[in-house]
């Protein structure tokens, strides 16, 4: 795969991009220390209910790392509490970008972007919202399987991937897919959280709409993904595999 441009805040019509190349970290404990097996998991589909996503300012600012965070905890709540829908304002994901990214609303050139581990350690340390995770677990990209398993029992996954340019032209509620030969075209870093999967690919959303993209597509760009422990979530859905050692990532996710 080709390194995406130094350039991570990419404005193309009416969206931006805005996620920075991936910094690895030691401590961020796999997720395949506490996986069992990997079986087969039922489709999940939580999110069917509309829930009103929100460009969050990722149409003109590069704050997708912060505006898929705010999705996660919209869908986390409108699923466990009944569909009692949660709303954000751009604002609110402006916010945690000047937190998180550095960006300064007086200064334009301060939109570069933010990675993704600077905005989970946020998460976890200090919280957003008032919401506070517990932690979170690095996924193997290339097990889509442990990826299903991942957005199963933590209802969501958190994602970065390089964007060849030809998805920005798909409109609203489309499909992306591999196109053979346009590994050349990558135009910048991009996050979402992955609210739902199907033998043929995930569902995402970004850019205040859901969108799809089968595995090969997967494949082709993720280079990041993480399970995001909410011990909420996990409480409130009751979906937790048995061959899951939910309560062993919990105890060392302590002493991170």
């Amino acid at each position: 795969m080709t390194d995406q441009p130094s350039l991570t805040h990419i404005s193309h019509g009416k969206v931006c991009l805005g996620r920075k190349e991936p910094r690895r970290s030691l401590k961020s404990l796999p997720l395949s220390l506490y996986t069992i097996s990997h079986g087969y998991y039922p489709r999940v589909n939580a999110w069917e209910r509309p829930i009103e996503w929100g460009m969050l300012a990722n149409d003109r600012l590069g704050d997708c790392t912060c505006a898929a965070v705010l999705h996660m905890i919209m869908g986390w709540k409108a699923v466990a509490n009944a569909g009692t829908p949660c709303h954000f304002k751009d604002e609110d994901a402006v916010s945690l970008y000047e937190t998180v990214g550095g960006y300064n609303p007086a200064n334009p050139s301060s939109d570069q972007g933010a990675v993704e581990l600077d905005v989970l350690n946020y998460w976890r340390d200090t919280g957003v919202d008032g919401d506070k995770i517990a932690g979170y677990a690095t996924l193997d990209i290339s097990n889509t399987e442990q990826i299903k398993a991942a957005c199963y029992t933590f209802g969501g996954v958190y994602i970065g991937f390089n964007v060849p340019s030809y998805i920005m032209d798909v409109p609203a509620g489309g499909s992306w897919s591999t196109k053979p030969g346009d590994f050349m075209g990558i135009i910048g870093g991009h996050a979402v959280n992955v609210v739902g999967y199907g033998r043929a690919g995930a569902r995402v959303v970004s850019w205040g709409s859901t969108y799809t993209f089968n595995w090969q597509f997967w494949l082709d760009y993720v280079d990041e993904a993480y399970a995001v422990v909410n011990p909420d979530w996990i409480k409130q859905s009751g979906r937790t595999p048995s061959n899951f050692d939910l309560a062993g990532l919990m105890e060392d996710l302590q002493s991170y």
